[in-house]
């Protein structure tokens, strides 16, 4: 009966993995693909050894990691999915069409040739394009050994001058006079680096979200928080120094990282200020701003130039502190703030998956519309149905946001009222309505070698950043240039994460998210309700978190933020979750938006309004004896926590979990808090379950 089992589950993952995304819409693939899921739900669980009042996440999740102890390239449920779409991708780009650029890596075709779909680059204006993507990714799968030495040697941190390291390693002459911190951050900002003892940024004017601004402050209080001697290590042993000097480098550079942290305890009580370039030259004359500028809008740059500044008092005394600095302690501090951001580009090693995954990091604009081209098939019904989905959320939330369960006053009321209306849903990072020539027209400048990886990535970095301030430019396109700054800002181009744009009210849900096992047109909607139901609404809850409320329907920062945050009952709400912060993730507004998208969700789907499908016949809906144990509602939760399910390699747990709690514990602490949850599986009060003190904010 084991053996039985085991090939039986064998088999269905199998076929979970083969099932296309979108299929004929038959009644036996309807059915399959319900049993489908309603198989893997029970090949996860553990229900012998756990009890759901008392550990719901090893409940749904303690048999995950036996299913996929073989195949441990990834974590959890997003990075298996992210996993499979970069094998595709890589299958993809093996076989070149006849007559293209770069030959055949292999003699069989592709398997994406044989599901019928086209060869890459086989459209003739989309061949340019296809050939950079397959150059970048060829060159990669070239590097042996990742050498973070080789970016050093391509960009210096001033004309005529070498880092201070690679100086001392070949003997020469570091000359301190020569270095120009401001100059050196200038540079290395044009390929990406931020946050490093100043921030830039062109983000959409706060009054104006439709234009583009430049924006001067300082570093996010994570950006200057202590990377750790032991760190700063590694890297300095990465690039070939001595462990001596690695340890006396790691010293200094932690010294000052502390000094620099320290600056961030300085209020501006001023606030932004609006300014052309001039005036801000003469009210602070400590930095050259007009020569930072320079080197990332362009020479055209003058002193009339409108910029957007805030935090004075901290750049001030940083001036003050860096006077007091070694040069080469702040050029070592630099360098290694640089190693450290491309380690994040990747790839972490070099392998077909993570040149893939790179590819997708450095080309995310091109490689959006490759995922929607040949792995988004049905575009039309899908978006519908997705569209559908979204809208029915929306729904739910303009009534709760009516009930003004805050007791607003009615004008603010309706403010939040027009907010959720006018919010968006995008699928896909690259615009839908536009040709192969603009593609071809946004890489034009890059000009990539297939023996030369390193050269290649930092021109992508660039050109990411030189287009973000070309949208400062009034030019063609200008709206979808815009658009592309305000997505790149924050797209993570190697995940299938979805995010929300606050200056946009727009949520976007890339194309690689809406695969199995989150999402299949066939799929019944109690599934899709609480995965992707879950995931659109943590988005759109992002537009009413604490940061949210100071935007309006349009993406302008003049939403009514100080009378809500003046609410008692709103701060409360707020209070209750920073309570679980102690042992949960760093962040409020994510918090928020796991305790209160889970309940948009769920009530969504169990409306009595929801007219496609009744809560009661959901599990004969299924069609099959798998999950008849269950109530709706218990279905619903456990799939819920299914998405949840891995186990993050240690090396990744300090950097993966940076804003969100660890995945256990956001199941749990989600789940606890709502009472649905308890009422669904008969927790009792003392059961660990069952959160004390429930949050709810909206």
């Amino acid at each position: 009966m084991l053996k039985l089992s085991i090939v039986f589950g064998l088999l269905a993952s199998i076929i979970w993995r083969t099932t296309p995304t979108n299929c004929r819409q038959t009644q036996n693939q309807t059915q399959n693909i319900n049993q489908l899921a309603a198989i893997n739900i029970e090949r996860y669980m553990d229900g012998e050894q756990q009890r759901p009042c008392d550990n719901f996440y090893q409940y749904a999740c303690g048999k995950w990691y036996q299913q996929h102890i073989d195949e441990m390239d990834y974590g959890d449920v997003l990075g298996l999915m992210d996993h499979e779409l970069n094998k595709k991708l890589e299958h993809l780009l093996r076989k070149s069409p006849s007559g293209s650029a770069g030959g055949s890596d292999e003699a069989h075709p592709s398997t994406t040739e044989a599901a019928g779909h086209q060869p890459l680059g086989s459209s003739m204006e989309m061949s340019t394009l296809y050939n950079k993507i397959r150059t970048y990714y060829k060159s990669c799968k070239k590097v042996k050994p990742y050498n973070l030495k080789k970016y050093l040697q391509l960009i210096q941190p001033g004309p005529g001058l070498h880092w201070y390291v690679l100086a001392k390693q070949g003997g020469r002459k570091w000359n301190a006079d020569k270095f120009d911190w401001l100059e050196a951050i200038a540079k290395l900002r044009l390929y990406g680096l931020n946050g490093v003892l100043l921030k830039e940024q062109v983000l959409p004017r706060w009054d104006e979200s439709t234009a583009m601004s430049i924006y001067l402050d300082k570093p996010d209080l994570a950006e200057t928080l202590a990377m750790g001697e032991g760190v700063i290590i590694e890297l300095l042993m990465d690039i070939g120094q001595t462990k001596r000097l690695a340890n006396e480098i790691a010293r200094e550079v932690n010294r000052f990282e502390f000094q620099l942290h320290k600056l961030q305890e300085l209020e501006d009580e001023e606030g932004p200020k609006e300014m052309q370039l001039g005036y801000l030259q003469e009210y602070m004359p400590q930095i050259d701003w007009l020569a930072y500028l320079k080197e990332l809008k362009g020479p055209d740059t003058d002193l009339s130039t409108t910029v957007i500044i805030q935090n004075i008092p901290y750049m001030r005394s940083l001036v003050k502190l860096l006077n007091t600095v070694e040069p080469s302690t702040l050029c070592n501090y630099i360098m290694i703030k640089f190693l450290l951001y491309l380690k994040t580009q990747g790839p972490a090693e070099i392998s077909r998956q993570e040149c893939i995954a790179s590819l997708r990091r450095a080309m995310p604009l091109a490689m959006s519309y490759v995922v929607g081209q040949h792995f988004y098939k049905d575009a039309t019904k899908t978006d519908i149905q997705v569209q559908k989905l979204f809208d029915h959320l929306k729904e739910t939330f303009y009534a709760i946001l009516s009930d003004n369960r805050l007791q607003l006053p009615e004008p603010i009321v309706q403010t939040q009222l027009a907010k959720i209306q006018a919010m968006q849903l995008r699928i896909g990072f690259a615009p839908r309505n536009v040709t192969g020539d603009y593609f071809n027209l946004y890489y034009e400048k890059v000009t990539l070698d297939a023996n030369n990886f390193y050269a290649n990535q930092l021109s992508l970095l660039r050109l990411m950043v030189e287009r973000s301030h070309e949208s400062l430019d009034p030019i063609s396109h200008q709206d979808m240039l815009n658009d592309e700054a305000v997505i790149s800002a924050e797209w993570v181009g190697s995940s299938s994460s979805p995010l929300y744009l606050k200056s946009r009210n727009t949520v976007v849900i890339p194309y690689g998210f809406l695969n199995m096992p989150i999402y299949h047109r066939n799929l019944r909607d109690i599934f899709k309700y609480s995965v992707l139901g879950f995931a659109l609404a943590h988005e759109m809850l992002h537009g009413f978190d604490s940061s949210g409320i100071d935007y309006d329907a349009s993406g302008n920062i003049m939403g009514p933020s100080e009378e809500i945050s003046a609410n008692q009952r709103f701060m409360q709400g707020l209070r209750c979750m920073q309570n679980e912060l102690a042992t949960g993730s760093r962040s409020l507004n994510e918090k928020l938006a796991d305790y209160e998208g889970i309940r948009l969700a769920f009530n969504a789907y169990f409306s009595p309004t929801r007219s496609n499908e009744t809560t009661s016949t959901t599990t004969k809906h299924l069609r099959s004896r798998y999950l008849s144990q269950f109530t709706p509602q218990q279905v619903f939760f456990i799939n819920f926590a299914q998405f949840f399910c891995g186990k993050v390699h240690p090396k990744l747990t300090h950097s993966a979990y940076l804003d969100h709690a660890m995945d256990e514990l956001r199941v749990l602490q989600t789940l606890a808090n709502f009472e649905e949850f308890s009422k669904a599986f008969g927790c009792e009060k003392r059961d660990k379950m069952q959160s004390r003190h429930r949050c709810k904010l909206w």
